[in-house]
């Protein structure tokens, strides 16, 4: 069972931009955008409750498409976080800031 939930949470899953989202034992307040940074991709204002038990950091990729094609990753981590707190993600992405209609989320590994 662990195995199915663990290759789960690393095939990319379909999210709303801003909207709330439950991933792997952490809970993300809606609220974050997908923003340009310096010419790339960057997501802002994610901050991730760990719902799970024990502390934890979190390690997500966000990839963003454009028709269905590949346009962009974005990899955010948070510090550990203590079960029921909330800890806001920093990201970075090394693609070039692109039109995108879609996004899914993953775990990073």
């Amino acid at each position: 069972m662990k195995r199915a939930v663990e290759r789960s949470n690393d095939r990319p899953s379909r999210i709303d931009v801003g909207a709330d989202f439950k991933h792997d034992g952490f809970a993300a307040d809606a609220g974050w955008d997908v923003v340009e940074l310096r010419g790339t991709f960057t997501v802002s204002g994610l901050s991730l409750t760990n719902d799970a038990i024990g502390d934890r950091a979190a390690f997500l990729d966000f990839t963003l498409y454009r028709h269905d094609e590949l346009v962009g990753t974005i990899s955010c981590s948070t510090h550990p976080i203590p079960h029921g707190e909330s800890g806001r993600a920093d990201c970075f992405s090394g693609d070039d800031y692109t039109a995108f209609d879609a996004v899914a989320v993953a775990d990073t590994f």
